[in-house]
């Protein structure tokens, strides 16, 4: 018999054309979903990181503020966006008065006690805050009285008797000899409590890329070292302060506006107001910022 051969019939123009549109639509809505929901989650990524730089600042900048004394000439120079002044970098007590212009001081890792602590060794260039107890019996005329650091050298030989030290366990542990250039004074005696400070400022600057962020730096050896980016990107600064605004006032909340008056500063207000790339907005649309800001108000230490 001869084969039967059954004629198949194909798709028409007009129903490709059909399904093309329809996958066409199909394809729009799911690359707009797609679109949609990378700038979500990059927005969202954004926004932790903005947070975590805002936590950052707020964990870093008060703790070297609140150590600020205004009324002992702590708070050297400031405005609205950038602020100098002496932070407090460690503490210590005098183990044995060599003279009234050397002292040594005890290990860091003393056996017994712990009776010198900072975050970074004192140098040449930094303050030692001196407490003077005077030679009344009442506290009216006591005072910490700051000399400028001229030399530091280690020694584990230094404090040989000292009471403070344990001859056994602490032997061999390095102690410190400060030089300072100023006279301590005959009230000043073994025992005598030590602070020391180094300046400090922070500023807003830009980075290579535009971006702007928080910088830090100290003032050792005869110099400002390079400005460290320790938080941001932060919106760029402007005659009120822009990403980072600082505004300060005295014990009775009138704002104070002239370094002349720095002593008579009681609190500093904080503001920072942290950006984000251009990553969100809607599709098709000239994307926005990610913003986000903080505020808060640091107590200085040691006012009347």
């Amino acid at each position: 018999m001869p084969r039967l051969i059954r004629a198949r019939r194909g798709f028409s123009i007009t129903e490709l054309l059909i399904t093309l549109g329809i996958l066409g639509i199909i394809g729009l809505i799911v690359s707009r979903l797609m679109i949609g929901q990378q700038r979500f989650f990059q927005r969202t990524n954004e926004q932790v990181g903005m947070r975590r730089e805002l936590r950052s600042a707020m964990s870093l900048i008060p703790a070297d503020l609140r150590s600020v004394s205004s009324s002992g000439g702590d708070l050297t120079d400031f405005s609205a966006n950038s602020i100098q002044f002496r932070a407090v970098i460690g503490a210590s007590m005098i183990c044995n008065k060599i003279s009234g212009t050397q002292m040594d001081l005890p290990p860091l890792d003393m056996a017994r006690n712990t009776l010198t602590s900072w975050y970074s060794t004192p140098m040449e260039g930094d303050t030692a805050w001196v407490f003077n107890d005077s030679l009344s019996r009442g506290a009216e005329d006591d005072e910490w009285k700051p000399l400028r650091i001229t030399g530091v050298t280690q020694s584990a030989t230094l404090c040989p008797l000292s009471p403070y030290l344990d001859a056994a366990l602490d032997a061999g542990k390095p102690r410190f000899r400060i030089t300072l250039a100023g006279n301590m004074g005959d009230s000043v005696k073994t025992g005598s409590a030590i602070r020391f400070t180094r300046s400090t400022r922070y500023t807003l600057q830009a980075q290579s890329s535009g971006a702007w962020y928080i910088h830090r730096s100290e003032y050792q050896a005869g110099g400002w070292t390079t400005p460290v980016a320790v938080g941001g990107p932060y919106a760029p600064p402007t005659a009120n302060g822009g990403g980072m605004r600082f505004a300060y006032f005295d014990s009775l909340g009138a704002p104070i506006n002239s370094v002349a008056l720095s002593r008579s500063v009681s609190r500093i207000d904080l503001l920072l107001r942290a950006r984000g790339q251009s990553s969100s907005g809607q599709f098709g649309t000239t994307s926005t910022e990610n913003t986000d800001s903080l505020a808060f108000r640091i107590a200085l230490r040691n006012r009347q």
